[in-house]
């Protein structure tokens, strides 16, 4: 004779807080029966006993008798809940890395104070090295260029492409050349923080689809499932 199981799908001895009690000696055997006559949201009364804390002392415990009305699918839900090893965002590590990432973020926003207040070279502008011959030998100078005119002169009234920044060895040149350096890291840490930002977009978009799901099912639950406490599975 086949064993019988729970029609709901319930652990028997946790709902009736008794270890070891089988289906056929549930109360509830007769209703469980009837599951597949009903409709996911067709109501039936099932028995639990739950543990509920006696008077104000935490030590003192009693299990209670109740009868509760549940559909299919509010069962379905609580079983689940019950025996399905449900995870929680921290169970699946979405917490930790949310918190890293504002982390990451702080971070970030104290080593770029580090650049207010410096030069920093436009995009688009590079320092170039060229020879100057004289009486006396052959020098090189630098001069900070760009592709259009967009540096303030030091004596034309119109802006200009290049600024004179002399010897190698010169602050202008050495500055300047830091300037590019300076530069060069920021578009590169922009870079990354448009591929996080496109990342983290794609993951919201993901967390409202799924939210979106969830409500059209609370929508079309009777009551919310938190006037139903979970069950405790074995």
């Amino acid at each position: 004779m086949p064993r019988k199981t729970c029609g709901f799908g319930f652990s028997c001895a946790a709902m009736m807080m008794q270890p070891g009690l089988e289906p056929q000696d549930c109360p509830n055997i007769k209703t469980c029966g009837l599951v597949t006559t009903l409709t996911p949201e067709e109501e039936v009364e099932l028995i639990r006993v739950r543990e509920i804390q006696w008077q104000q002392a935490q030590e003192e415990r009693r299990r209670v008798e109740e009868r509760i009305w549940v559909t299919r699918h509010r069962a379905a839900i609580m079983m689940l809940m019950a025996r399905g090893c449900s995870q929680t965002l921290e169970s699946l590590g979405i917490t930790e890395p949310i918190a890293e990432i504002a982390t990451h973020l702080e971070t970030l926003r104290s080593h770029l104070q580090h650049f207010q207040g410096k030069y920093i070279a436009p995009e688009a502008c590079e320092i170039h090295r060229y020879s100057v011959k004289r009486p006396y030998g052959k020098y090189g100078y630098n001069k900070l260029t760009a592709e259009t005119a967009i540096f303030e002169p030091s004596e034309k009234e119109t802006k200009v492409r290049v600024i004179h920044l002399s010897h190698d060895d010169d602050p202008r040149n050495l500055e300047g050349q830091r300037g590019i350096d300076r530069r060069n890291s920021l578009t590169q840490i922009r870079t990354q923080l448009k591929l996080a930002e496109a990342a983290l977009a794609q993951a919201v978009a993901l967390a409202s689809v799924a939210v979106e799901g969830e409500e059209v099912l609370a929508m079309n639950l009777e009551e919310q499932l938190e006037l139903f406490p979970i069950l405790e599975g074995d």
